[in-house]
């Protein structure tokens, strides 16, 4: 379950459980194995809740936000919007960062925010409008994005595939910990090593049975 009651997310969704990188194939797996977890929990929740219902203020202001380019704006091409996107988060939110770069981005991720949020759509028929679902998907986009650059910033070693340029040193396995992102203020929540603690290993029971 999440901070939000009836709101249950399981697979990479949650964060996964293979640490900072995983194996290509493996995240079907995480999503069939928590998949099962998640919806015996739903089952076993929704049976001590009463319908109720819904909060009106919290729809009409997500219809509200999603409707936002129907307003009179400023019409103009989205793609280089996308185009943008693609080019701040290769430069300098790709494969290597550092916090200059990181901090650059956030403030060109949130011009294209702005960007968006000036825009119109010209057509104002809802349906099948392509343009809006571009609108949209860009918006979630951007959002992700800025996430991602949060949650970079905040972590000042490197793992896995998050490589800091100015924190090289990925640091004490005992230090681990799982970036968390709440309305863009970024956590760190220690890892609970459950199974194998650091400087552990489960081979020497296969080594004995071995010999």
């Amino acid at each position: 379950s999440t901070a939000l009651p009836g709101l249950f997310a399981a697979g990479e969704d949650s964060g996964g459980v293979h640490g900072a990188n995983r194996l290509g194939g493996n995240g079907v797996a995480n999503s069939t194995v928590f998949g099962a977890v998640a919806g015996d929990a739903m089952a076993a929740w929704v049976r001590n809740v009463s319908h109720c219902e819904p909060d009106r203020a919290a729809i009409d202001a997500a219809v509200e936000a999603c409707e936002r380019p129907f307003r009179p704006g400023k019409s103009a091409n989205l793609e280089p919007v996308r185009e943008k996107l693609y080019e701040v988060m290769w430069d300098k939110v790709g494969i290597v960062r550092d916090g200059a770069g990181l901090k650059a981005a956030q403030a060109e991720l949130e011009a294209l925010e702005a960007e968006l949020d000036a825009y119109c759509v010209t057509n104002a028929d809802r349906t099948f409008n392509m343009t809006w679902h571009d609108w949209l998907n860009l918006k979630s986009l951007v959002a992700v994005s800025g996430a991602i650059v949060l949650a970079a910033a905040a972590r000042r070693d490197s793992r896995g595939a998050h490589f800091r340029a100015d924190f090289p040193e990925c640091g004490p396995l005992e230090t681990s910990a799982f970036t968390s992102i709440t309305h863009g203020t970024v956590s760190m929540k220690p890892v609970a090593f459950t199974r194998v603690a650091p400087g552990e290993t489960l081979l020497h029971g296969v080594e004995n049975e071995v010999a």
